[in-house]
């Protein structure tokens, strides 16, 4: 049995990590974090986000007073129970990072399908429309002086 973890949206994008059941997963920005994110990208998540954590004979996803919050299937959490063989939606803050949690035996990864990733955001776009604006409002102000 093992938890995969792929990575829908922010800095990691596209990437897959998998780790044993029978250990905890910690998200967040701190480098000790199993699943970390970038720690100048991704703001909206926490140095110590949340934590998956294996309780009786399942696991639970928990919040570990976070800023921003996690949101499991679009609602905001403080704990949440995670089923097996059910992939789970991950958001750390409503900007942030978001993940596919899953887990399952070996048969049952092999058979998930891929992880719908978020388009991404061109980076240039918001400095170039920003300075188009600029120009813009200068050129207008010229013509009237």
């Amino acid at each position: 049995m093992r938890v995969v973890i792929d990575h829908v949206a922010g800095t990691r994008r596209g990437q897959r990590q998998e780790f044993p059941a029978g250990t905890r997963v910690r998200f967040g920005r701190h480098p000790e974090c199993e699943v970390s994110f970038d720690p100048q990208r991704d703001i909206d998540a926490s140095s110590r986000h949340a934590e998956l954590r294996i309780v009786d004979a399942g696991w639970v996803l928990v919040d570990l007073g976070s800023s921003n919050g996690t949101y499991v299937e679009g609602r905001r959490i403080t704990e949440a129970p995670v089923a097996r063989n059910a992939p789970v939606s991950i958001d750390f803050g409503p900007g942030g990072p978001r993940v596919r949690l899953f887990v399952g035996d070996d048969g049952e990864i092999d058979a998930l399908p891929p992880a719908p990733l978020e388009a991404e955001r061109p980076r240039w776009l918001m400095p170039v429309s920003l300075g188009i604006v600029v120009l813009v409002a200068s050129t207008v102000l010229l013509l009237r002086c």
